[in-house]
C-alpha cells in the first residue's frame, strides 16, 4: 500500500498522470475497508494543513465515497472553516482594494489569494495568514491613510519602532488588521528584503504584470516567472512541506507558456539560482513533474548551506519515504519574539524576550535541532555532540537566509543595546503599543489572539 506522503503529494496535483491515478485509486480501494487507515490518512492531511485541498481533490476525482461518513465529515469541517475564513478575508479586502482603485493606486495580488482564482478555482483550498499584495513604495502613505479611514489597526510599531514610515531595511510595510479581525494586510513593494542576498528590481516586476479580475475589480497579477520567483524566495529552508511545494508545482502545471530560459535568467539576475534549485528539487520530490531541463539549467556549483540542506533532505526522503520530517517554523518563532520585543518598552520585559531570543539562536531545543540537521532518528552520541556545537550555525544561517547574515548579527546586537537603554523608560514615559490600542478603545487581548492565529 502506498504511503500517505505519496498519495497526499500526488493528489495535490492539479494534473495527474495515468500512473498516479492508478496508484491513487488502488490506495483508496484498499482504504475503503480499513477505518483505522482512513483516520490515519485524515490526520496526516490535517496535520500537514492539506485537508482542505485534498477534500476538494477527492470530490473532483470521485474518491470521497471511499471514506466512511465520519471521515468525510471531518474533512468537510476543515475545508468549510478555511473556506469561510478566506471568503471573509476576500470580502474585507475588496473594501480597501476599491479605495485603492479610486486613488489610482496600482496593486498586484500575490501568492495564495491569487492562486485560489487562477490555479485551484476554489476559495477554500488552503488557510492563509494575510492578504499579500504588491504596491509601489511611493503609494505607501496613501495606502495607510486608506487603512486608517476603514478602521484598520496597525500590528505593532515595526521592528525598529518606525511606525508608519517605510523601513529602509525592509520590502514590506507595517501589517494592519481589520476591525472585525477577518483580514491582515501584507503590503509590500518588493519580493524580498533588500538586506538579503537576493536582488529583484521592482521596475522589472511591474513591467511583467497583466490584468486580473478579483471579485469584480480589475487588479494586476505578476507573470508566472515572477510568481514562481516569489514563491522560491519565500520558501522556507525548513518550513517546506507538500502544502508549500504544491503552489510551486501547480503553478508550473497550470501554465503551458512558462518560459524556462526567461525564468533562469531572472534567477541569475536575482542571485537566486541556489534557492531555485533547492525549491524545485523538493517540489519534484512531491510531484515528479518539474522538467529535467529546468533542474539542469539551475544546477548549482557551490556546496553551500542550502545545497547541503537539500542533499540531507533528499537522503531523509529516501530513508523515511517522507521529506517533511524536518519541517519546522523556527524563523516564525524568532520573528514573533522580535515582534513582541518591539511592542514592550520596559526593561524587565525586554530582558526576558532578549534572553528568549538568545536561547533560540544559541541553544535550540534538541527536537528542533534534530530537524535542522535532517535526522530521521536520534543520531549517535558523537554525531549529536557535533550537531549541538553547530546549533548556532544552523540558526544564524536560517535567519540569514531570510534577512541577510550581517543584518541578523547586527539586529541581535542592536536588541542587546535596546534592552539596556530601555531602563530609561521607567523614568521617561514613552507610548507603548498597548497604550495606543487602549487609547483607540481596543482590547489588546483580541489583537494578541489574532496574532497567535498566524501560522
Amino acid at each position: 500500500m502506498e504511503n500517505n506522503f505519496y498519495i497526499a503529494s500526488r493528489l495535490a496535483k492539479i494534473k495527474l498522470s495515468e500512473e498516479e491515478k492508478t496508484r491513487i485509486n488502488h490506495f483508496f480501494k484498499a482504504l475503503s475497508n480499513d477505518k483505522p487507515k482512513q483516520t490515519d490518512f485524515f490526520q496526516y492531511c490535517k496535520n500537514w494543513k492539506l485537508a482542505p485541498w485534498i477534500y476538494i481533490q477527492m470530490n473532483r476525482n470521485g474518491l470521497i465515497d471511499k471514506l466512511n461518513e465520519n471521515i468525510q465529515i471531518e474533512f468537510k469541517k476543515v475545508y468549510e472553516k478555511v473556506r469561510l475564513e478566506n471568503q471573509n478575508r476576500n470580502t474585507e479586502a475588496v473594501r480597501f482594494l476599491a479605495e485603492f482603485k479610486k486613488e489610482n493606486i496600482e496593486v498586484a495580488i500575490l501568492k495564495g489569494n491569487l492562486f485560489l482564482h487562477t490555479i485551484y478555482e476554489d476559495i477554500g483550498y488552503k488557510k492563509m495568514n494575510d492578504f499579500d499584495m504588491l504596491i509601489h513604495l511611493d503609494d505607501w502613505p496613501k495606502v495607510q491613510e486608506i487603512y486608517f479611514s476603514l478602521g484598520y489597526i496597525p500590528l505593532g510599531f515595526g521592528w525598529g519602532g518606525e511606525k508608519s514610515k517605510a523601513a529602509k531595511y525592509s520590502h514590506t510595510g507595517l501589517s494592519y488588521i481589520s476591525s472585525d479581525f477577518h483580514c491582515i494586510t501584507g503590503t509590500q513593494w518588493g519580493l524580498k528584503s533588500p538586506t538579503s542576498k537576493y536582488t529583484v528590481k521592482s521596475e522589472n516586476i511591474w513591467q511583467s504584470t497583466s490584468e486580473f479580475y478579483f471579485n469584480g475589480l480589475t487588479i494586476r497579477k505578476l507573470s508566472s516567472e515572477f510568481n514562481l520567483l516569489h514563491l522560491i524566495l519565500h520558501m522556507g529552508v525548513y518550513k517546506c512541506g507538500i502544502r508549500d511545494c504544491m503552489d510551486v508545482y501547480n503553478l508550473l502545471l497550470s501554465d503551458q507558456n512558462f518560459d524556462e530560459d526567461k525564468f533562469v535568467e531572472l534567477c541569475k539576475k536575482s542571485n537566486a539560482i541556489d534557492k531555485a534549485h533547492f525549491t524545485l528539487q523538493l517540489a519534484n520530490l512531491c510531484s515528479d513533474s518539474i522538467s529535467d531541463s529546468l533542474l539542469q539549467k539551475l544546477k548549482p556549483i557551490k556546496n553551500n548551506f542550502l545545497n547541503r540542506r537539500l542533499n540531507s533532505r533528499i537522503r531523509m526522503a529516501e530513508e523515511s519515504g517522507d521529506m517533511q520530517l524536518s519541517y519546522n517554523d523556527y524563523f516564525h518563532e524568532v520573528e514573533m519574539t522580535v515582534f513582541y520585543f518591539s511592542i514592550f518598552h520596559h526593561f524587565h520585559k525586554k530582558l526576558l524576550l532578549y534572553l528568549r531570543l538568545f536561547r533560540l539562536m544559541i541553544w535550540p531545543k534538541a527536537s528542533l535541532l534534530q530537524k535542522m540537521a535532517d535526522f530521521v532518528s536520534f543520531p549517535s552520541m558523537s554525531k549529536w555532540l557535533i550537531t549541538r556545537i553547530k546549533g548556532p550555525y544552523y540558526t544564524f544561517s536560517l535567519i540569514g537566509e531570510e534577512i541577510g547574515l550581517k543584518v541578523t548579527i547586527l539586529l541581535f546586537a542592536k536588541m542587546f543595546f535596546d534592552t539596556i537603554i530601555s531602563i530609561k523608560n521607567y523614568f521617561f514615559k514613552k507610548e507603548s503599543y498597548f497604550g495606543y490600542l487602549k487609547k483607540r478603545g481596543l482590547n489588546p487581548d483580541e489583537i494578541k489572539r489574532a496574532v497567535k492565529e498566524i501560522q
